[in-house]
């Protein structure tokens, strides 16, 4: 505020005539005053004018001195200005001596985060918990993959060992994924609770993401938890790039502008397990591969117009024990079209259309072999129009999902799908005073394949700045979730699951502290349970209530986060009779985090806890004389837990220049204390012993090199 108010100063006096007339001469009237922010009581150069049209300018301790022409006249109207806090019209007796507190220009609708989301990205902080890009490669364990940096983050309390978020005790699947405004329904190399290792997000075409907990906007539908916004770079003024050479394997992205009328982003990577394991001694046990490319091109021929055409391409390969025990391979491609208008400084629109397929094949040789693809096409098209005071947002979306299974063993069977999910939105973000924000709007959705009638969701959230730096947040909303489209086609009159969302978090947002404290509670209705003939109904429901704390702290070389959540959640939902403690449900969890920078070195620690996930324990078995075989006899459903877990990563980077070229060096040492994490049990054939299955993440150590093009 000082340097634009000293901007404000410097072109008045360009402007004014003979600044010297504005001094006081001897024996004068005078009206003299100091000028401060009315909050924060800090003085402020403001500029002072009077009718008679004099004028004067405070010092840095927000003193000034207004000549007065007629020192006779009963009052005087003066005004004071500062650009970025409301002018002051005054009253005032000459050689009145004054105290005057400016407040704060009030921020536009669009300035303010009302949901207390979490931002990762360069951008100015919208007065909610942020953090930067480039904590993605430097948070330790964050393997550089932007949904496992954002394990740290307020709400998110995922098994460490998989990059799948749990945000509040929901499953998996409650998440949504979007990608340039694109939905992705399968942001995974590998889907399950324990092997969703990493996404298929490359973190060198991230500009920004973000993650809500609470207060989805209504143009996120189909989500019951949560929802992960990613952004890829876009217009580019400069290039940019790199390759990188690890025992994970090649890295590369280039970054161009083209001309002034556009942009091409594209990165490439290829891994293999081949160095990694035999680097660390476990040669034989797991092999993976990994392939990704990715490509935008942004072309805006006109200002107001902008075209962008996306294309993606994952594959993933793993395979666990000699034989091979089983063996995965996925394929994951996505293209899409996208077009922006701005038809005037507040009003846009943009329409996507994209489409995606996904390969899955799995083979555990003499047991099951399965193959699977999912076709979706989309179309979205959203409109926004910022009123300053008012920022209303509108649209509707369409997708379609045909899904094919085919079981080659046991079998042969094959089962196909199709579905069109529909849904319409709208959303005013406004002012209701200089303090207070709203959040307000609604989604209309339906499945064609789904009873009951569209589903009708009213969302709010408000956020109050208490001051400029303390923020609270409140938010309500209903939420439903389709989820797999093969279960509506079995079952014609099955609904979608629902939950009702409320939050409050206070936020206290400065340059050196960021620190944040969330009550929430969330009810569960209509989820799904197994009834009688393979049928599934909506009699299912439960809840998850919770608390959480963030706090991050800067210094100059150091940098520190303590992340911890409390949860309790009970669902009864698939075969469970009663309410029983959630699969996902991990009470306690807690991370911490050390970073320092020394000159061009970088250093990283980070320590992380949590108790075990709640499972349904073997009590015993029974020999099943018609099978001819033992059987499980299954205890209390999910009344034990597995063990606490630990792990402790260290990060480390240098750089330095080599023939005129800046090369950095890094390394990263996975679980250091190499704690024996379970992340589950399994059993024989004869269920007579048991194997603890153990996180990948045994002590692991990382190398890699980079060197930027540009």
């Amino acid at each position: 505020m000082v340097r634009a108010g000293a901007v404000v100063l410097a072109l008045a006096l360009a402007f004014w005539p003979n600044p010297a007339a504005a001094q006081p001469a001897a024996g004068t009237a005078v009206i003299e005053g100091r000028v401060f922010d009315q909050e924060t009581k800090d003085p402020l150069p403001a500029l002072v004018l009077s009718e008679e049209g004099e004028m004067s300018s405070a010092d840095n301790r927000g003193f000034f001195r207004l000549p007065v022409r007629n020192p006779e006249a009963s009052s005087l109207r003066i005004t004071i200005y500062l650009l970025g806090y409301k002018k002051k019209e005054l009253a005032v007796k000459p050689g009145a001596s004054l105290s005057v507190g400016l407040d704060l220009e009030p921020l536009a609708a669009h300035e303010v985060s009302v949901t207390a989301d979490s931002i990762v990205s360069d951008a100015g902080n919208q007065k909610t918990i942020a953090l930067s890009k480039m904590d993605i490669y430097r948070l330790p364990g964050a393997a550089a993959d932007p949904v496992y940096a954002s394990h740290i983050l307020p709400g998110v309390n995922s098994p460490p060992d998989a990059s799948s978020l749990l945000v509040r005790g929901g499953a998996p699947d409650e998440v949504g994924f979007y990608f340039d405004g694109i939905e992705i329904a399968h942001p995974f190399l590998s889907e399950s609770l324990h092997e969703s290792y990493f996404s298929i997000f490359d973190n060198q075409v991230v500009e920004a993401f973000s993650v809500a907990t609470s207060g989805l906007s209504p143009r996120y539908g189909d989500a019951l938890s949560g929802v992960m916004d990613i952004s890829a770079k876009d217009l580019l003024s400069k290039s940019e790039g790199g390759v990188g050479l690890s025992v994970l394997g090649l890295t590369s992205y280039l970054g161009v502008p083209l001309g002034s009328t556009g942009s091409f982003v594209g990165s490439y990577d290829r891994g293999y397990s081949d160095i990694l394991t035999e680097l660390n001694s476990r040669e034989g046990e797991r092999d993976f591969g990994t392939e990704h490319a990715f490509g935008k091109w942004v072309f805006r021929p006109v200002p107001s117009q902008t075209l962008r055409v996306y294309g993606l391409f994952d594959r993933y390969r793993y395979a666990e024990g000699g034989g091979p025990a089983f063996s995965l391979d996925s394929t994951n491609w996505m293209t899409a079209v996208s077009w922006t208008s701005s038809w005037s400084k507040s009003l846009a629109t943009k329409a996507v259309f994209a489409a995606s397929r996904f390969d899955l094949s799995f083979d555990q040789p003499g047991a099951v072999r399965i193959k699977d693809r999912d076709d979706t096409a989309q179309i979205r098209l959203e409109a926004l129009w910022d009123l300053g005071r008012h920022y209303l947002e509108w649209g509707a979306d369409v997708r379609t999902l045909r899904s094919e299974t085919e079981i080659i063993d046991p079998g042969p069977a094959e089962y196909s799908t199709r579905s069109r999910r529909a849904g319409f939105f709208v959303n005013d973000k406004f002012r209701l005073s200089d303090r207070l924000f709203l959040n307000a709007g609604f989604r209309v959705a339906t499945l064609d394949r789904a009873g009951g009638g569209p589903s009708f969701d009213p969302r709010i959230s408000a956020a109050y700045l208490l001051t400029r730096k303390d923020v609270f947040r409140l938010s309500m909303g209903v939420y439903h979730q389709y989820g797999e489209a093969g279960l509506f086609a079995r079952n014609p009159g099955l609904r979608p699951k629902s939950a009702t969302h409320v939050s409050f978090s206070y936020d206290h947002l400065t340059d050196a502290l960021e620190l944040r404290a969330t009550a929430y509670d969330k009810e569960y209705r209509s989820l799904y349970l197994d009834g009688a003939e393979e049928s599934t109904g909506n009699g299912g429901f439960g809840f998850a209530r919770g608390v959480e704390f963030f706090l991050k702290s800067k210094g100059r070389r150091r940098e520190f986060i303590l992340v911890y959540n409390f949860l309790r959640s009970r669902r009864k939902e698939g075969d469970l009779l009663d309410p029983a403690p959630s699969p996902y449900e991990i009470v306690h969890s807690a991370t911490a985090i050390v970073t320092w920078t020394l000159g061009k070195t970088e250093l990283g620690l980070r320590y992380s806890i949590a108790s075990g996930r709640p499972y349904t324990p073997l009590a015993g078995r029974e020999w099943d004389p018609v099978d001819q075989a033992y059987a499980p006899v299954w205890g209390e459903p999910y009344g034990a837990r597995y063990p606490f877990y630990h792990r402790l990563d260290v990060t480390g980077s240098t750089r330095f220049t080599l023939w005129n070229r800046l090369i950095v060096l890094y390394f990263g040492l996975t679980n250091a204390l190499n704690n024996k994490n379970i992340l589950r049990y399994d059993y024989g054939a004869d269920f007579g012993d048991r194997k603890d299955q153990q996180s990948i993440f045994g002590r692991s150590l990382f190398l890699g090199v980079y060197v930027p093009f540009f």
